[in-house]
Formats: structure tokens, C-alpha cells, sequence
């Protein structure tokens, strides 16, 4: 089966990025099993994750690409990405875009969304890792900063694969994060 992006239709769908709720749960599980480079959460992660508590430690965040220019008015959801912060270091955990709605530019903006957060949170660095072999992610993550800190070997399963470990200096970034929404 062939599946064709947004961009190689040569389309334009408007978005928004807002903070995920509760309510975003059904959809973020649907994209994430759509896309297998996404870290495979259990919808009970994804609920403490969207609770909005955060008493504990790390905070954690989700935002939503959402389709339409008013996130608040409905619409079908395009992406999720998903953060954590604990003091000065922070991680950008999972970002997904739906297959559908790829190279509009909304991995750039979610990702970007986190890193806002996690600057406001006090974090000075963010981490992530990233399959080896997903050109893509990494060439978006060296877009906004990030640099290759070390490998993992045999991280990923399904299949097994190396993951290359990637950080960002949060005050050397500040321009870099800076995101449009269509």
C-alpha cells in the first residue's frame, strides 16, 4: 500500500498546536499505533501524562497539532509530542505526526512546543533519543539545536537498533524553537 503525504499531494491543511487533554487520549493512541517509530506508551501512561497533575517529579506535558486554525473548535488531530522536565534537564520524549499530514511542518512545531515548555520550566538542556536509522527525526532534532551526544547500543526493539543520544543547550536554542502553525 502506498500512502501518500500532505506535502507530496501538494496540499496545505491548516493547523493549531494546543495543550493535549484528557479528551485527546483516543486519537494520540491512534497515531502513535500508526506510527512505529513512536515510543509505544500504555494508554495508562498517556492518562497520568494528560491528567494536567503536576505534583510530582518530572512535570510532564503533551501538546496536540490540531486540523484547524482554532485549536479549541474540534478537528481531527495531526500529532502529539510529549516532554518531561526534572530541574535544569529536560527530555523531549515522543513526538508522531499522523502519515497523512507529514512535511507540513507540525513535528517542527510540536517539538518546539516542548522546548518553549521546558525553557519556562528552568531547564537549561533537553535530551531525546532517536532510532539511528530515521533520518528525518534527525535531521529536524539538528534543525533546532540538538547535537549527537553518544549511541545506545541495541535500544529499540522491533527491530533492534541502535538509538543516537541528542541534547540541546536550552539558552542557545531560543531562536532556533521558534514555530509556526499554518
Amino acid at each position: 500500500m502506498i500512502r501518500e503525504t500532505a506535502s507530496e499531494r501538494n496540499t496545505t491543511i491548516p493547523w493549531s498546536v494546543r495543550r493535549a487533554t484528557a479528551a485527546d487520549l483516543e486519537a494520540i493512541l491512534s497515531i502513535q499505533k500508526e506510527c512505529p517509530e513512536a515510543p509505544d506508551w500504555s494508554s495508562s501512561i498517556w492518562r497520568r501524562t494528560l491528567s494536567g497533575d503536576q505534583t510530582g517529579h518530572p512535570l510532564r506535558v503533551c501538546f496536540v497539532a490540531v486540523e484547524g486554525r482554532l485549536a479549541n473548535r474540534g478537528g481531527s488531530l495531526l500529532g502529539f509530542s510529549a516532554g518531561c522536565c526534572a530541574g535544569e534537564l529536560s527530555e523531549l520524549e515522543s513526538v508522531a505526526t499522523s502519515v497523512s499530514a507529514r512535511g507540513l511542518g507540525i513535528g517542527r512545531a510540536l517539538c518546539s512546543r516542548v522546548m518553549e515548555w521546558c525553557r519556562e520550566q528552568g531547564a537549561q538542556a533537553t535530551e531525546l533519543e532517536v532510532r539511528a536509522s530515521n533520518e528525518v527525526a534527525l535531521g529536524l532534532y539538528r534543525s533546532l539545536g540538538f547535537v549527537e551526544q553518544g549511541v545506545r547500543r541495541r535500544y529499540y526493539r522491533d527491530p533492534i537498533e541502535d538509538a543516537v543520544l541528542m541534547s540541546a543547550d536550552m539558552r542557545m536554542t531560543a531562536d532556533a524553537t521558534e514555530f509556526r502553525e499554518k
